[in-house]
């Protein structure tokens, strides 16, 4: 009986074409992700260790479903909710091969506004292999598809879908220093799921491919973190003659810390600079400070957490190019009890336009020289552990955007509850 379950397992991950992603300071040693997938609980299915989860976000009230500006009569509100089951498998070979699968079919629904109510799914399958006893050899495909609010820019949920492909290849040695070089092609395609229109603006506007290269470096300094650089390249190229003006370069190099994945301490501290240089002679082309940074930290009955995001974004305003998205916030646990902890948290972020931009206004075109938009979000609400480390939550948040362009204050509140499986 345990070969014919064998071959049933070997069929199930070569369909699903098993992954293990290689996201930018996140490489883990080939070690690691093999100690942590055999040390993790699971389902065992013959040779396969399967991981389901179920995720439930934003299931409550809505105040503004389509963000709309504050006091213009169009404003709707609306219950919805986020269903997304995930399944992960592995499999471990030899000692020198993972196989992994991701799975996660997500389902969007609305009380009222049933032109929202969307389907998506997100696959991901690779290989990961040890050579030579020190090279770590990494290849996966991703068709990874959501619909949500991707960009802070973004008026309403749109569906975005990433699909292409990464491959890496490090040099690890025995105390887990590595280095090694990364190279990846992703198509992006966005789609305004309650239109229904042919002529989508965001898939005009927006629909690029991104390729990329990259050089990482990784020096652990504690038994479970690291000091890590990285220097990169990547070429815009959009799909549509009309946005064809949109293509660019961009070099970047960063550097961080990044703290163990589990403990008292977790997260990553990550700055650098980047350089994006526009393929048409007028535009402006941006360089500066990039950040993503997210730092926890558990002290007794306290745990915080501190973060902050630099880059820049494309518009899908089609008289602006792209903008400045800049994000900070503060969040802060208190565990009553075993069982009960209070979260609250406050985000501040600005996005700025470089470039003068069109926008309407009374139905009359009105020209902005220099467009910054300043959003704020409070929240807050109990969380109540229902079992190990997954809690059910309950919050309510307050969402304000104002900006000096005219038409695009927008005030938004939340109810509702959520899963989290970091109790």
């Amino acid at each position: 009986m345990k070969r014919p379950l064998g071959v049933a397992a070997a069929l199930i991950v070569l369909t699903l074409a098993a992954a293990v992603r290689l996201p930018a300071q996140s490489y883990r040693t080939f070690r690691e992700d093999y100690e942590g997938i055999e040390a993790r609980a699971g389902l065992r299915l013959g040779p396969l260790r399967l991981q389901p989860v179920l995720r439930l976000s934003e299931a409550g009230y809505d105040s503004n479903v389509y963000y709309r500006a504050d006091g213009s009569g169009e404003v709707v509100s609306d219950f919805t909710a986020t269903f997304a089951p995930e399944l992960r498998a592995y499999w471990l070979l030899g000692g020198s091969v993972i196989l992994s699968a991701t799975e996660s079919p997500e389902y969007l629904f609305y009380a009222r506004e049933k032109g929202l109510r969307a389907f998506s799914n997100s696959f991901s399958g690779g290989l990961r292999m040890m050579l030579l006893r020190y090279f770590s050899l990494s290849a996966e495909y991703h068709d990874a598809s959501h619909v949500r609010r991707s960009m802070s820019e973004l008026d309403r949920r749109i569906r975005d879908t990433a699909t292409g492909g990464t491959a890496g290849l490090f040099f690890e040695t025995a105390r887990g220093t590595a280095f090694g070089v990364t190279a990846a092609v992703d198509d992006f395609r966005y789609e305004d799921v309650a239109s229904g229109a042919p002529d989508d603006v965001y898939a005009r506007t927006l629909d690029r491919r991104e390729t990329s290269a990259a050089a990482e470096v990784y020096y652990r300094v504690f038994s479970r973190s690291y000091l890590f650089a990285t220097a990169g390249w990547t070429r815009y190229a959009f799909d549509f003659a009309e946005s064809a003006w949109r293509d660019g370069e961009a070099v970047e190099a960063a550097g961080g810390f990044r703290f163990p994945l589990t403990g008292r301490a977790r997260g990553r501290i990550l700055f650098g600079w980047k350089s994006f240089r526009p393929d048409s002679a007028g535009r402006r082309p941006f360089s500066g400070l990039i950040a993503a940074t997210e730092v926890y930290l558990r002290l007794g009955r306290l745990a915080a957490t501190v973060g902050y995001d630099r880059d820049n974004a494309f518009s899908y305003n089609e008289s602006a190019y792209y903008y400045v998205d800049g994000r900070a916030r503060a969040g802060l646990s208190l565990y009553i009890a075993s069982f009960l902890r209070i979260d609250g948290g406050v985000q501040y972020g600005t996005m700025t336009y470089p470039e003068p931009q069109t926008v309407w206004s009374g139905g009359v075109p009105v020209t902005v020289d220099r467009r910054e938009d300043v959003q704020r979000t409070w929240s807050v609400g109990p969380v109540l552990r229902i079992g190990g480390t997954v809690g059910l939550g309950l919050t309510y948040n307050l969402y304000r955007r104002t900006s000096n362009a005219p038409g695009f204050d927008v005030r938004r509140n939340f109810a509702g509850a959520f899963l989290t499986y970091e109790f």
